[in-house]
């Protein structure tokens, strides 16, 4: 692991790449090298996969894998691949954790399952034997508007004793959420928001390291970042007030949030078919031409 790769430097815009297919269902590996091109070339500074935003719950385990290969071999060291993990059962998770290594991952994340343990002390051993499994970093996600299942920060806190290589969360709340966090933990792991990027100037001025947003506006959240950390706050602010009509659209629900994003990276030239895997619910004409006057006043 290279010293950019370290969890320590996990600091900055992490987007979550899509997941691309062709027009009949199939992965489309050289749609996800052109995705993941297009985040590193858009200045990304690291990337997560196989996320909400990347229709997680309709690939198998072992696309997972071939996926990351893909994904590993395109970024080729340049910045950190994190890897979610996370299944329904404990077997898969760890399987997949034990794997991610070896396919090329700088990290790996993990939600809590959608069929929640029952007890506190069944979720903590679920997160504890996924990592155990793996030397890697591990970035817990807690999720509980999408996943209907909420970690917490009393978990994260017992799991900080046990788990030596905890070293972020993701967070998918707003600035105060996140500040309740902050203060909580206080620089002892690396608290990441989500939300799209609807909240990163707010959740940044409170404490978050990072944000992982979607991936095809990842170049103009990236120079809202850039603009923040050199302290032009107020030209950051104009660059964020023009993204959040179109991000505010988007962020409806997660398959109409990955309907447009896939819209929009084949309006980009990035992918060739924008389709969801099935089932899904397609963007109608009337979303297209919402996105396609978001996407002429922002000039993308």
């Amino acid at each position: 692991m290279t010293e950019a790769q370290h969890p320590t430097a996990w600091r900055g815009i992490f987007p979550s790449l899509a997941t691309p297919f062709t027009d009949t269902g199939d992965l489309d590996l050289a749609g996800q090298r052109a995705i993941t091109r297009f985040a590193l070339d858009g200045g990304a500074h690291g990337l997560i996969c196989f996320g909400l935003a990347g229709e997680v719950f309709r690939i198998t385990p072992q696309e997972r894998i071939e996926l990351l290969r893909a994904i590993a071999q395109e970024t080729n060291g340049a910045v950190p691949v994190l890897a979610g993990v996370g299944t329904e059962a404990t077997h898969t998770s760890v399987r997949l954790a034990k794997a991610a290594a070896d396919a090329g991952a700088d990290g790996v994340v993990i939600p809590p399952p959608l069929t929640a343990p029952a007890s506190r002390p069944a979720l903590v051993r679920y997160f504890q034997e996924i990592a155990a499994a793996t030397d890697l970093p591990v970035m817990i996600q807690d999720a509980p508007e999408y996943l209907s299942v909420e970690v917490g920060p009393e978990v994260v806190q017992e799991l900080l004793e046990s788990i030596p290589n905890l070293a972020a969360v993701k967070l998918e709340v707003g600035a105060c959420g996140l500040a309740s966090w902050s203060s909580v933990f206080d620089g002892r792991v690396t608290l990441f928001c989500g939300s799209g990027g609807l909240y990163l100037l707010d959740c940044l001025e409170e404490g978050a390291g990072g944000v992982a947003p979607g991936v095809d506006l990842v170049d103009r959240l990236v120079d809202v970042y850039e603009l923040w950390s050199a302290e032009n706050v107020e030209e950051a602010r104009a660059r964020m007030r023009a993204l959040l009509p179109m991000l505010t659209f988007q962020m409806q629900t997660i398959d109409h949030y990955n309907a447009t994003a896939k819209y929009v990276l084949c309006k980009r030239g990035v992918l060739t078919v924008a389709d969801l895997r099935a089932p899904d619910v397609p963007l109608d004409a009337v979303g297209r031409r919402i996105l396609d006057r978001y996407m002429d006043e922002l000039g993308v």
